[in-house]
Parts: structure tokens; C-alpha cells; sequence
């Protein structure tokens, strides 16, 4: 017999248990993670009539956040909404401990997806220098088709997604665009965090044919020092796979904090 109700409901709806969830942590979450989180399907775990609980899942079957209360309930509502909602899998950092410790309960296996970075308190970069000739602003309107096209081409991601997600950057004033001449070399952005309002997430692509000079790190630098003029506290993550950013993620200041795991059930 089921103990709880599940139902899919909008995010803002369950946003009093989502700070509660993000009280939880052990660190900032990453802010593209968390947007994928709301990108997927929200679930509510109800107690008779009273929200106790949420959990999202995406698209894949994976669950991206679980979250119950008081604790008691978690083991029991976590194995309902694995089985009512066919989820195969997770995708959870190890700075979520909770969720964390249930997904171990039910894996058969684990792999690393991307590493967490954060600045050790008192850490100086000494901002962004760039090559002579090269020149980085702000990204207006007018840029837009050119951003967009230099990650697609860089990258390789959905040109229509980047359309809609740099329009955004642009129009907050959060998207920077690294010149030599009238050629976009690097973009870098540094987004105030939506539901973690002391941190800045910040991130840059430099393409291929500049990188190894150094760009990248100078980059990170400059959007370190944005952050820190805003009066918060820069995050970033990248893929494991991805040595030459955290090469330069390292050399910009940033510490390997924590995980984002992928979980098999």
C-alpha cells in the first residue's frame, strides 16, 4: 500500500520546500544543473492533503532532486517515487547529502559527470589581461547572431537554445565577448544566482583555434573580479572529461570542491 500521493505540480507551488531542500546542502549548486532541474517534470509528495515533500525528474527517467520530510519519511517516499515514476537513475552532487545517501541505497552503478569549483576565502586573481590588439565588452542586442554562432560552431550546442539563453545574459547585462579585430575569440558570463542570491555562476568558451594562450584563465579572472565587484561569490563547474578547463579553472583561482554524479538504479 502507498504511503504518499504523488503529483506533478508547477515549480513555484513547491518553492517553500525547494529552499528548505537547498538549506540541506553542503555547498552552492551549480547554476546549469539547477536549471536543468527546473527544466524537468516537478512532483509533489503529499502526507494526506499536506505537501511534504518534491522530487523532479527529467525527460530520461532520471531523478535530479528528492527531498521529504521530516527525514523519517525519505527511505519510504524515495522507493514509492522510484517505482510510480519508473525512474532508472539520478543525477545528484555530493554536496546534496541526503539525496545523495538515498540514490547509494538503490545504485548499481556510479560515475563522475562533472567536477564543482569554488574560491577559498581570501583568494586574489588579480583580474583579466588580454593580448594586445584584443578587446572584451559587454554583448549588446546586435551581437546576439554572433555569440550564438560562435558557440554552436565551438561548442557544438542547439542554436536555438543558445538563441533564447544568451538573450537573456545579453539583456542582464551578464554576457562578455573577447574581440581580436572584429573576430569573437571568447565569450564569458557571469549570472547572479537565481535562487542562491550570494553566488554568481560564471563560465567561457574560447575557440579552438585561440586556445593554450592563456585566454581561457583570463577569462575566468575577469568574471571573478565582476562577481566579486557585485558582492558575490563566484561558482563554476565543468565536465570531467574537460582537462584543459580545469586547467584553467584552477589557474584562475578556483578550488575542486565537490561532484555531480550519475547514478544507475
Amino acid at each position: 500500500m502507498s504511503m504518499f500521493t504523488l503529483k506533478q505540480t508547477p515549480s513555484e507551488k513547491i518553492a517553500d520546500l525547494k529552499a528548505k531542500y537547498r538549506a540541506t546542502t553542503s555547498a552552492p549548486l551549480d547554476g546549469m544543473w539547477e536549471a536543468f532541474t527546473g527544466m524537468a517534470d516537478q512532483f509533489s509528495i503529499n502526507d494526506r492533503r499536506e505537501a511534504v515533500g518534491y522530487c523532479a525528474v527529467n525527460s530520461d527517467q532520471k531523478m535530479l532532486q528528492f527531498f521529504a520530510q521530516p527525514p523519517a519519511n525519505a527511505p519510504a517516499a524515495f522507493r514509492q517515487a522510484l517505482t510510480e515514476l519508473k525512474v532508472t537513475g539520478a543525477i545528484v552532487s555530493t554536496a546534496e547529502p541526503s539525496f545523495l545517501a538515498l540514490c547509494m541505497d538503490h545504485q548499481i552503478s556510479v560515475s563522475e559527470q562533472a567536477i564543482m569549483y569554488h574560491m577559498a576565502d581570501g583568494t586574489e586573481c588579480g583580474g583579466g589581461h588580454f593580448p594586445h590588439g584584443m578587446t572584451l565588452r559587454l554583448m549588446n542586442p546586435s551581437g546576439l547572431q554572433t555569440a550564438v554562432d560562435f558557440a554552436a560552431k565551438t561548442i557544438g550546442a542547439d542554436a536555438e537554445w543558445l538563441e533564447s539563453y544568451f538573450s537573456g545574459l545579453i539583456d542582464r547585462g551578464e554576457l562578455y565577448g573577447l574581440f581580436n579585430g572584429n573576430a569573437l575569440v571568447s565569450t564569458g558570463e557571469c549570472r547572479p544566482n537565481p535562487t542562491q542570491p550570494t553566488f554568481a555562476d560564471v563560465g567561457m568558451i574560447v575557440s579552438t583555434g585561440q586556445r593554450g594562450k592563456g585566454l581561457a584563465t583570463n577569462m575566468l579572472r575577469h568574471l571573478i573580479e565582476e562577481s566579486k565587484s557585485r558582492g558575490l561569490a563566484p561558482i563554476c563547474s565543468t565536465e570531467c572529461s574537460n582537462i584543459a578547463a580545469q586547467k584553467a579553472i584552477t589557474k584562475a583561482g578556483f578550488t575542486a570542491y565537490h561532484r555531480i554524479l550519475e547514478i544507475t538504479f
